[in-house]
């Protein structure tokens, strides 16, 4: 019985080991666990808008300043959400800045934040270099970046129809 819990014992420890090693090798740290990230198909859409879209509303003094590519990305339909159009602009080399337009209402929010590109490219995740990802059938949103060029890293949004929240994020280490 003695040897038997050793022999257990042992092949714990060797698959603890191997999966330390494999988890190094592809990259993985503390800071960002493959396994527990959202998942799109996590935070589905129910409903999807179908029609033209609602006329932009530039009620703030953002949306103002950014009323031409709101309204021309604004035209182009829901890609988020259901019935939300993410636009995008650029801010500078390698930023991006972003609205999200409802549809049905022609409402624009703006988030509070700006994305600088991606310093880290070591394989850290198996995640796209897209500073923005996301999709029409979930209301998750993928920051892959430095949200106002502070902690490169990867940052998960759920988008509750009027914000987003932070429900995980995991800071690159620095090398």
């Amino acid at each position: 019985m003695i040897n038997l819990l050793r022999t257990f014992c042992a092949v714990l420890v060797v698959l603890s080991v191997a999966n330390m090693c494999m988890s190094t090798s592809l990259g993985l740290r503390n800071t960002y666990e493959r396994d527990n990230v959202p998942r799109f198909e996590d935070f589905p859409v129910t409903e999807k808008f179908a029609g033209k879209p609602a006329p932009v509303k530039l009620l703030t003094a953002e949306a103002r300043r950014y009323r031409t590519v709101i309204r021309e990305g604004a035209r182009e339909g829901p890609n988020f959400a259901g019935h939300f159009t993410i636009v995008t602009w650029g801010c500078g080399a390698g930023c991006v800045q972003f609205a999200i337009v409802d549809a049905r209402t022609g409402l624009v929010y703006s988030p509070r934040f700006y994305v600088a590109a991606r310093t880290h490219f070591d394989e850290e995740t198996d995640q796209p270099d897209e500073p923005l990802q996301f999709r029409i059938d979930s209301k998750l949103l993928i920051v892959s970046g430095s949200p106002n060029e502070k902690n490169d890293g990867m940052y998960y949004y759920s988008w509750d129809g009027k914000r987003l929240a932070l429900i995980k994020s995991a800071v690159f280490k620095k090398n």
